[in-house]
C-alpha cells in the first residue's frame, strides 16, 4: 500500500510510516510468511507489511458500518486515517496488546472511534445548509447587510442589535425550552435523520435569535442546533452481512469475535466514556428532571414528587424521556449510558442536590 500523503505527516510519524511503507525485502510482501503483525510490531518496533496490511483492511471493513462516509473512498479513508492515527496507534499497541487477538480488537475500535468521529463531522454540513436555506426562506429573519456591525450574521428583522459574543451552550437552554418540537418520519435510504421540521426550526432560531438580543453567525447557530438534536447527529451504523469481509486467501490476521484477554482493556475503556457521557447528561438536567428519572415507570410517584395533576406529570415524564434518548444518542452504547445516568440520578449525591 502506498500512502500517498506522507508529507502531511509529523517528522515522528514519517519515520513510522517509512518502516510501515518503504521497507521492502526479497519476498515481497509477506505472501507464505507466518509472522503476524503484533509478532512483526514488537519484532520491529512499528507497523510494517502485515501490521499496515491489517489495519487497512479493518479500516475498509467498518467504512462500511457507516452510511454517512458511503461516498469516500476506502483507499482515502486509510490514508486518512494512517496521517491521524499511526503515531498514537502504535504506541498503544505497543503497550497495550498482548497477543494477535488483543492487537486485531484494540485496531479495530480505534478505527471505528476514528471513523464516528469522521460521520459526525460530515453531518454539520447538510446541518448548516439546511438552517442557511430557512434563515434566507423566513421574513422574520435577515442577514446583517455589508457596511453595518456583524455584516454576514443573522438577526431578527428590522432590528439593529450588536453582533452577540456569548458562550452559544449559554443558548442551548432556550432551544430545549421551545415547545411542540417535531421531527419528520425519516425517509428509507436518506443518510441521515432529519432533524426537525421547518416550523419547529423556524419557532427555535426565532427563540434563539431573540434571547441573544443581537445577530449571531450562522456556525453559531449550527452549534446550537447540533447539540439540541444530538441523536440526529449521530452517524447511522450499519451491520454489515455475514462473512462479507470474507478473503479468498483465507488470511487469519483479521480478529475474530471470539472474546479475548484485550477485553479487559476495552471493557475499562468503554465504561470511562459511558461513565463520562452519563456526567455530561446529568449536569444537563434540572433537579426535578434528576427525580423523576428515577421513578419515570412509576405515575404516581412522579405525581408525588412534582406536586402536580396527572396530564401534566405526565408529559413532564413524556418530554424527559424525548431529552434523555436524544441526549444519549443513538450510538450501540446508547443503552448503556442510559443505564449509567440513571443510576447517578440514584446516588446518594443526586439526593443531597435536592
Amino acid at each position: 500500500m502506498a500512502l500517498r500523503r506522507e508529507q502531511r505527516l509529523p517528522r515522528a510519524s514519517q519515520v513510522i510510516l517509512a518502516g510501515a511503507c518503504a521497507r521492502r525485502d526479497k519476498k515481497g510482501w509477506g505472501e507464505g510468511d507466518p509472522i503476524s503483525a503484533y509478532v512483526e510490531l514488537h519484532q520491529l518496533g512499528y507497523l510494517h507489511r502485515r501490521g499496515v496490511a491489517l489495519v487497512s483492511r479493518i479500516v475498509r471493513e467498518e467504512s462500511k458500518r457507516f452510511s454517512a462516509l458511503e461516498h469516500l473512498d476506502p483507499e482515502d479513508l486509510c490514508q486518512d486515517f494512517f496521517v491521524a492515527r499511526i503515531a498514537a496507534l502504535t504506541a498503544m499497541l505497543l503497550t497495550q496488546a498482548t497477543s494477535d487477538e488483543s492487537f486485531g480488537k484494540l485496531v479495530r475500535r480505534t478505527v471505528r472511534n476514528w471513523m464516528i468521529d469522521q460521520a459526525r463531522a460530515t453531518g454539520t454540513g447538510p446541518l448548516r445548509r439546511s438552517i442557511e436555506k430557512v434563515l434566507s426562506e423566513t421574513a422574520i429573519f435577515e442577514c446583517v447587510p455589508d457596511g453595518q456591525e456583524g455584516a454576514g450574521r443573522w438577526r431578527i428583522a428590522h432590528t439593529a442589535a450588536p453582533p452577540w459574543g456569548g458562550d452559544p451552550d449559554s443558548l442551548l437552554a432556550v432551544a430545549w425550552a421551545v415547545p411542540d418540537i417535531r421531527v419528520p418520519l425519516w425517509k428509507k435510504g436518506t443518510r441521515r435523520a432529519p432533524v426537525a421540521d421547518r416550523r419547529s426550526m423556524v419557532a427555535i432560531l426565532e427563540a434563539v435569535l431573540q434571547a441573544a438580543s443581537g445577530s449571531l453567525e450562522t456556525a453559531q447557530l449550527v452549534h446550537v442546533f447540533a447539540q439540541r438534536f444530538a441523536a440526529a447527529m449521530d452517524p447511522i451504523e450499519v451491520p454489515l452481512p455475514e462473512h462479507e469481509d470474507d478473503e479468498q486467501d483465507g488470511d487469519s490476521d483479521l480478529p475474530s469475535e471470539v472474546p479475548g484477554p484485550e477485553e479487559l482493556v476495552i471493557a475499562e475503556e468503554v465504561a470511562a466514556e459511558t461513565a463520562e457521557a452519563a456526567a455530561q447528561i446529568l449536569k444537563r438536567l434540572s433537579g426535578d428532571e434528576r427525580a423523576i428519572l428515577c421513578v419515570i415507570d412509576d405515575p404516581a410517584e412522579v405525581m408525588r414528587l412534582l406536586g402536580r395533576g396527572r396530564s401534566q406529570s405526565a408529559e413532564f415524564a413524556r418530554r424527559l424521556r424525548i431529552k434523555i434518548r436524544e441526549l444519549a444518542g443513538t450510538g450501540t452504547d446508547r443503552d448503556g449510558i442510559l443505564v449509567a445516568t440513571i443510576a447517578l440520578c440514584s446516588g446518594p449525591q443526586n439526593g443531597q442536590n435536592q
